[in-house]
């Protein structure tokens, strides 16, 4: 008995060990995400808030257009290749997405008076958000190159809820930084100094072998993009239809929601690396096993987390501010599709680090395609509910679908009671 369980104790150290570096971090990322989001409500007001939450929107989005897969690629890639060709391929990554950033900024600059006269909030809000975009887009391809590297630690440092941090220091030590644009600035000043010693690696260096490889690179950024799409049409569409003021009370309800899969982020984060990995060579039982683990994992802290939302929803939204206790039910609407991301478990990673890229874009396009329609349809009747609503069922939908897809198709059991 001592010599069957020796490994599968071995193998959840080891797990627990990678997961825990990312997890203290998460823990201090989210207090400083919070922090942000507790001091911009009183700096910037909901109204500021919800504009910033509209610009870091755009900036999210145009960062995936930007990158072009390469970041979903060097967590594939790099554990599978020797330190110096890895290292070469990072620095491909981070130039290629550096040429792709500053492109989609000068769009994003020259689109900033359209966008203020057709949709809202102003050009210097849309313009500062170009200007951030070549910084933020680095900041993301480095924090993957590191995780790719397992280098765990830094991963984790990179994560925005700790840029956000950094933000919200400036904000309580600078009294002028009270504009949803200054705000924007100092997240990319915080996503330069995070960099840091990878501005070196923008070099001018060959980017044919990336060419090889860009069937695989735009799936996985069809994929990402519509992700993206996805996660961020509630808070677009918000803004079109509603108030800033409401877009600022629901990305406040959001950022509690997640609360259920902030283990998630830990756990699943040393698990890309490693599925690629074991899938190269072969080794199916172990993966499966690894699986299974983060699967437990995921579903010790989701669980009640789930609970504790539900129950005291109104308490956590007065923390922010007693003007949100009535988003209570909005609130537990985000919730149970957070529960049930949790559950799935990394499902998307599956698709994309085995191979099934295809697949995950494919169900991502039906996702979003589901996701703006009932967003559409939802707001206007519903408001902040309705947008709540859409995406719960979405992200339900997303994660049933490439549940059964990993199964089929790699025979990879991701959803902890099935056996």
């Amino acid at each position: 008995m001592p010599y069957s369980w020796s490994p599968r104790l071995d193998a959840w150290k080891l797990v627990l060990r990678r997961s825990g570096l990312v997890l203290a971090l998460k823990v201090v990322g989210a207090l400083a995400g919070y922090a942000f989001a507790y001091l911009a409500l009183r700096r910037l007001g909901a109204g500021g808030y919800g504009y910033f939450e509209l610009a870091f929107t755009v900036l999210s989005i145009g960062s995936v257009a930007a990158k072009w897969g390469l970041d979903g690629l060097l967590v594939r890639e790099v554990p599978a290749r020797e330190p110096q060709a890895a290292q070469h391929f990072i620095d491909q990554a981070m130039t290629a997405s550096l040429m792709g950033s500053v492109l989609v900024g000068a769009v994003l600059w020259f689109a900033a008076p359209f966008l203020t006269e057709h949709y809202g909030g102003f050009t210097g809000l849309w313009r500062s958000a170009a200007l951030a975009m070549p910084a933020w887009t680095a900041m993301l391809v480095w924090s993957e190159a590191k995780r790719a590297q397992h280098r765990y630690v830094a991963f984790g440092l990179l994560q925005s809820s700790i840029l956000l941090g950094i933000v919200a220091l400036a904000m309580a030590l600078l009294p002028d930084l009270n504009r949803p644009e200054y705000a924007v600035g100092a997240l990319a000043a915080a996503a330069v100094l995070g960099v840091g010693q990878g501005w070196r690696r923008v070099r001018n260096v060959e980017l044919r072998s990336l060419w090889a490889l860009r069937g695989t690179a735009t799936a996985m950024f069809l994929t990402g993009t519509l992700f993206m799409v996805m996660t961020w049409t509630d808070t677009l569409m918000l803004g079109y239809f509603l108030d800033p003021e409401d877009v600022g009370g629901y990305r406040v309800a959001f950022k509690i929601g997640t609360l259920i899969t902030f283990a998630q982020f830990a756990i699943n984060a040393s698990l890309g690396p490693k599925i690629s990995e074991l899938w190269t060579h072969g080794r199916r039982d172990e993966l499966q096993d690894e699986v299974r683990r983060v699967a437990l994992l995921n579903a010790a802290v989701s669980i009640p987390a789930f609970l504790g939302i539900m129950l005291f929803a109104p308490w956590l939204l007065s923390w922010f501010s007693e003007d949100l206790v009535p988003l209570a039910g909005l609130l537990r609407v985000l919730a149970l599709g957070q529960v049930v991301n949790a559950l799935c478990g990394p499902v998307m990673y599956l698709l994309n680090l085995t191979g099934h890229e295809q697949s995950a874009r494919r169900t991502m396009t039906v996702a979003a395609l589901a996701n703006a329609a009932a967003n559409l349809a939802l707001i206007p009747w519903l408001g902040s509910t309705g947008a709540a609503w859409a995406t719960s069922g979405t992200m339900i939908l997303w994660n049933v679908w490439a549940l059964v897809a990993v199964r089929r198709k790699t025979g990879i059991r991701s959803l902890v009671l099935w056996r």
